[in-house]
């Protein structure tokens, strides 16, 4: 039978253009897991959850808390595929914590690299539960078949770029130490009205009558990671906190549960000639094992 010499191009035609586009898709996964895979990435948002989705533009898809930069901000990327319109990653969620002992200036690592603290099968279960902490994000695409250009912008709508700070990311009480760490201006808020340092003029310090101590993180309980952290606040003239910021971190979530059990103390005040003022103090915050 013989056959169409223009239904014999078409095949032809169709089938090369079928091999052109599987290499362009090879070349594309290539570049991609070139950028991306075995890089830790950080989070616009700290959501939590193990499956999280995003439009192209970074708006999250469905419902998810926002918790602690230092457990939920940062992935380092296993796997990236696109499938049709869908960039999806499979990823660790890396845990973050600092020295116990340094300035603010420390700056954060992965708990995976700490490990030497433990031994036996204490570390082995706490080295296997971190690698098993993992999450897929995808990332839906306005079209199939997108080009480099396209995923690049959905993933850095969903990321920060290499390079950019995570200052405006952060809660308003990490910006202090961000500011520092960075080496930038602060844009922490500058305290209101007279602020005094106890010890200089004939300022008397503030004196703690509830201070109730912060409860441990599930993830630094399990890491058996201890140390303490100081915090600057301001104790207003009706003895209450306010103006809180991380100065020497912990991570792995400590940080959040000082600010928030500082929140709540409350102090007889500074006093300046015998009449009640605002003083700025820094304090600390021990989590210990017992």
């Amino acid at each position: 039978m013989k056959r169409n010499p223009s239904t014999l191009m078409l095949a032809i035609i169709l089938m090369f253009s079928a091999s052109a586009a599987e290499a362009d898709n090879r070349d594309l996964w290539e570049q991609l897991n070139s950028d991306y895979r075995y890089k830790v990435l950080t989070l616009r948002r700290f959501y939590e959850g193990d499956h999280l989705r995003f439009l192209s533009d970074g708006k999250l898809l469905g419902d998810a808390s926002v918790g602690p930069w230092t457990l939920n901000g940062r992935v380092e990327v296993k796997e990236l595929r696109v499938k049709g319109a869908l960039i999806e990653i499979k990823a660790r969620r890396v845990q973050i914590a600092f020295a116990s002992s340094g300035g603010a200036d420390v700056a954060p690592v992965d708990v995976l690299t700490t490990l030497d603290r433990l031994s036996g099968k204490q570390r082995e279960q706490l080295e296997k539960s971190l690698r098993k902490n993992e999450v897929t994000i995808e990332i839906e695409l306005p079209r199939g078949e997108p080009n480099e250009d396209e995923i690049s912008t959905a993933m850095h709508a969903v990321f920060l770029m290499p390079g950019e700070s995570m200052f405006e990311s952060v809660p308003v009480y990490w910006r202090s130490y961000f500011a520092k760490l960075e080496d930038r201006p602060s844009s922490a808020p500058v305290p209101e009205g007279q602020i005094y340092r106890p010890g200089r003029s004939g300022v008397k310090s503030p004196r703690a009558i509830y201070n109730r101590d912060p409860e441990y993180s599930e993830a630094a309980r399990r890491a058996k990671y201890q140390g303490t952290g100081v915090l600057s606040l301001v104790v207003d003239a009706s003895g209450t906190t306010r103006d809180i910021q991380v100065q020497r971190p912990l991570g792995l979530g400590l940080d959040e549960r000082a600010v928030e059990a500082i929140s709540t103390w409350r102090f007889d005040p500074a006093e300046k000639d015998g009449v009640p003022v605002a003083a700025m103090v820094n304090v600390e915050v021990s989590f210990h094992l017992y």
